[in-house]
């Protein structure tokens, strides 16, 4: 057997007319350790892409697992009511707030950090319903939530 030094670390031999690379001890298994690394790597990047696109876009689950998610049963549902004729909507000013009110015909009762509220003597859900055929901007029930 015939070796010559190529590298520091390889080896290039020469047995019955075929010639080999060996390796110096560390050299392959630091090969392996890279590549192991990059699919372990490649494994997360595809993990979080996953989750990105199932909360993102189809709004299914937590954004990541450790949000947890609670499940409202029958008894908290009956307590939480719909506030007599109230609807809500997200604004930036008190204009704003008096221009909706306009637009659906509606009262406006306050506004205060950003939440305007209002009064309707018809059904809350037929206002928004007719805001969302004329393109209004978007109203919301007002929910009151008791604890018991």
């Amino acid at each position: 057997m015939k070796c010559l030094t190529c590298q520091p670390n390889v080896l290039l031999c020469q047995y019955a007319d075929k010639y080999y690379i060996l390796y110096r001890k560390g050299e392959l298994m630091k090969k392996k350790m890279l590549v192991a690394v990059i699919i372990i790597i490649a494994v997360i990047i595809v993990v979080l892409a996953g989750w990105y696109v199932m909360f993102v876009h189809f709004g299914r689950g937590p954004a990541f697992p450790f949000l947890k998610t609670v499940e409202i049963g029958e008894d908290q549902m009956q307590s939480m009511q719909i506030a007599e004729n109230s609807l809500m909507a997200s604004v930036d000013t008190q204009e704003e707030a008096e221009e909706i009110a306009e637009q659906y015909g509606i009262t406006l009762v306050s506004f205060e950090n950003g939440i305007a509220v209002y009064q309707t003597e018809e059904d809350p859900y037929d206002v928004i319903t007719r805001g969302q055929e004329n393109g209004y901007h978007e109203l919301s029930v007002n929910f009151i939530r008791r604890v018991e």
